[in-house]
């Protein structure tokens, strides 16, 4: 059913595919207008996949990372047309959508927000001023600096302005530090990100040890009017990349309490306004611990586990808020959800057995593998290098997680290990 807006055009800064797929759903036909860096629209070929999408109307070239000349590209073309909402495709949009919102008088982050969304650095700073529980961090800006930290303990080395885990080690005592250096700095994905020179930033943390979760919210005038906890696994060793997800997390009232809590300091410490965070904590013998937080629509296909779970559409209500409306939202979850991603060794793919029956079973609403005979399989560094997907809907939580770990189990990517590099 197509969603009701106020007159005007929505506005995605950063092409988000995956998002439009969803949007494409409800919003009106040629209604989006989409934002791209010029050598983005390239590398991504975004004017042909913005084709087939029945709600995005014209793409305008403008540079947004750490760049504002969208402002003037986007009102040139708008030539004075109204504006129904502005929305950030991607990570790197948040930033940049938030200026134009701000601009045009709608919902959004709020500038200020959006800075320390998009600088970990930054949301570390106003988080810890908000009485928010944070490791011990620092700014360094090179391997002698995170040496130098690394010695009060093991440590997590990250970019500070880049998105996703790119680039995130965690590091134990005796680690090759100026190692893992050139690793972080080298980790980009140049696909999402245009040709010129960008200014980084680099942080060491103490590394925290504990349960991870992570938590999203919708967000109204400040005020919380939505909230999930997500049960996260995430892998060992140095790359902590997600395997798995459970929504909603299996949680004692006074747990979950303890994470509402904190959410709500966290949003009152950044003067977060309107629309949608996703924020990684980490369990800890005093409560929650923050890790970091997104100011976009979460990945690793969480709105589709809410989606399932709650019986909603986030991605709709989403839409809503930043239209300035007052969507009805869920009381609480009808169901359990999980899903978990698969992983294989290093090497050339020889065999994918078990994706047909897995389909097949109840409660299974996706099975896929991204990887065929031939293909090399790359050591687990970041989301990209897994290899497939399980996504499950159950009674509950605990039934959800045991269906979706079964049915992983019964995928197999058999890797030709003699050709591992």
């Amino acid at each position: 059913m197509q969603i009701e807006l106020p007159a005007g055009r929505v506005v995605m800064v950063g092409f988000g595919k995956l998002l439009l797929n969803q949007m494409d759903q409800f919003l009106p036909e040629n209604s989006v207008v989409v934002v791209e860096d010029p050598d983005i629209i390239r590398k991504r070929e975004v004017h042909e996949a913005a084709a087939t999408l029945r709600c995005v109307g014209s793409v305008v070239a403008a540079p947004y990372h750490q760049d504002l000349a969208l402002v003037a590209a986007v009102e040139e073309h708008l030539a004075g047309e109204p504006v129904a909402l502005v929305i950030a495709g991607l990570e790197y949009g948040v930033y940049g959508a938030a200026v134009l919102a701000e601009r045009w008088g709608r919902p959004g982050a709020g500038v200020k927000a959006a800075a320390a969304l998009t600088d970990k650095l930054e949301l570390r700073a106003a988080a810890q001023a908000g009485g928010v529980r944070n490791p011990e961090w620092t700014e360094v800006h090179g391997p002698a600096d995170a040496e130098e930290f690394a010695a009060g303990g093991p440590v997590v080395l990250k970019p500070a302005n880049r998105h996703a885990s790119l680039g995130v080690q965690l590091l134990e005592p005796g680690d090759d530090i100026a190692g893992a250096w050139e690793l972080t700095v080298a980790a980009r994905d140049d696909l999402m990100l245009p040709d010129r020179e960008l200014s980084w930033r680099y942080m060491a943390e103490r590394r925290l040890y504990g349960h991870e979760y992570s938590v999203e919210v919708l967000v109204r005038g400040g005020e919380i009017v939505f909230l999930n906890v997500t049960d996260k696994l995430t892998a060992g060793g140095r790359y902590p990349v997600e395997l798995g997800h459970v929504v909603p997390a299996g949680l004692p009232d006074d747990v979950r309490r303890g994470f509402e809590d904190a959410m709500a300091r966290f949003v009152a410490a950044i003067g977060y306004d309107t629309g949608i965070l996703h924020a990684e904590w980490m369990l800890g013998e005093e409560g929650p611990v923050l890790i970091e937080c997104a100011g976009r629509v979460p990945g690793d296909s969480i709105t589709f586990l809410l989606d399932a779970a709650y019986g909603g559409n986030v991605i709709r209500t989403l839409v809503e808020l930043l239209a300035g409306g007052g969507p009805k939202l869920p009381s609480g979850a009808l169901m359990g959800a999980a899903i978990r991603f698969l992983t294989a060794p290093v090497g050339t793919v020889r065999e994918v057995t078990g994706v047909e029956e897995v389909r097949q079973r109840t409660g299974v609403l996706r099975a896929a593998v991204t990887v065929a005979p031939g293909d090399r399989v790359t050591e687990l560094r970041s989301s990209w290098d897994r290899v497939g997907e399980i996504m499950v809907l159950g009674a509950g939580p605990a039934e959800a997680r045991a269906a979706a770990e079964e049915a992983a189990e019964d995928v197999r990517v058999t890797v030709d290990a003699e050709a591992a590099l």
